[in-house]
């Protein structure tokens, strides 16, 4: 995806919205009232300061959405969210170690 492909406020707002988090609770994160919230996101210029605070109460690196990879790099980046109850997390990882997935994703 080209940098000027990338539509910061919206990919902000799905993010947020997948992590659960509220922009009201962004906004206030940020000090600032949703409605300023919502007319950053809207904006075609975003404050970097204001993104690395996004991306840091969130968990999520929006400025990693800009850089671009070197030509020798060929990586993807995939993430694999679930949700485990505590007594069976141990369990799933072992699966997970005696499996090829974990040697192709551990392999140096």
């Amino acid at each position: 995806m080209k940098t000027e492909d990338i539509n910061i406020g919206k990919t902000i707002r799905t993010v947020c919205k997948q992590r659960g988090f509220t922009l009201v609770s962004v906004a206030k994160e940020l000090g600032m009232a949703k409605q300023n919230l919502d007319y950053l996101l809207n904006k075609e210029d975003f404050p970097v300061k204001t993104l690395f605070t996004i991306s840091k109460f969130v968990g999520y690196d929006f400025v990693d959405l800009f850089t671009q990879p070197k030509e020798d790099e060929q990586t993807t980046e995939v993430t694999l969210q679930i949700k485990i109850a505590k007594d069976k997390s141990d369990e799933v990882l072992r699966y997970i170690k005696d499996k090829e997935l974990y040697e192709i994703l551990t392999k140096k």
